[in-house]
């Protein structure tokens, strides 16, 4: 029942905020990058990030960045903040390999993070990604639809096989994209052909 009201709740937010589109903007202000466990390449939602800043843009949010030792093992992985750069330590290896990782006073900081790019109205938002926190309705999910409802792009990548529950979550409005930067860049021009 609360994980109803919740959905209900950010799709009352996000009905409520969108902007009317005119004939200059032909795209959905949100949308979600699909990838699949294949998908060839997993940097071009950075690559897309760069590409925005070297235009211009004001671009906030956060990305992933997995860390690897010697062998090529994932050690943990960090939250950078796109506007700042700042790195944010979000997982790290336990003594015990049963534990999780998760830093969730790290976690936390990353909802700063999103707060702060809506209260300085930057341009685009992106978040990678849309993980398990966020489909039970917790970590970034209230930061992703505060975005929306303050009527800020977001680019968000989505697993597909998370696609159900963030169309559930957004009541199958906003775009889904392919997961790679040209879809990206099509996408933000369609928002603002001027971007």
């Amino acid at each position: 029942m609360v994980g109803t009201c919740v959905v209900s709740i950010h799709l009352r937010i996000i009905r409520d905020n969108l902007p009317v589109m005119n004939n200059m903007q032909t795209q959905a202000p949100f949308a979600a990058a699909v990838y699949r466990s294949d998908t060839g390449d997993r940097m071009a939602l950075l690559k897309f990030v760069e590409r925005q800043k070297s235009n211009g843009v004001r671009i906030g949010g956060v990305l992933q960045q997995a860390l690897f030792n010697p062998a090529g093992e994932i050690t943990g992985l960090d939250a950078i903040d796109v506007y700042t750069g700042q790195r944010i330590p979000i997982s790290r290896p336990q003594q015990n390999p049963d534990e999780c990782g998760l830093d969730v006073a790290a976690l936390a900081e990353t909802t700063g993070v999103i707060r702060q790019a809506i209260d300085d109205r930057l341009d685009l938002v992106v978040v990678e990604k849309f993980g398990e926190l966020e489909q039970d309705g917790k970590g970034l999910i209230d930061e992703i639809f505060q975005t929306i409802a303050a009527g800020i792009p977001l680019l968000i990548a989505v697993p597909e096989a998370a696609l159900p529950i963030w169309l559930e979550r957004t009541g199958e409005l906003g775009a889904i994209l392919s997961f790679d930067e040209d879809s990206f860049q099509h996408w933000r021009l369609g928002l603002n052909p001027d971007a």
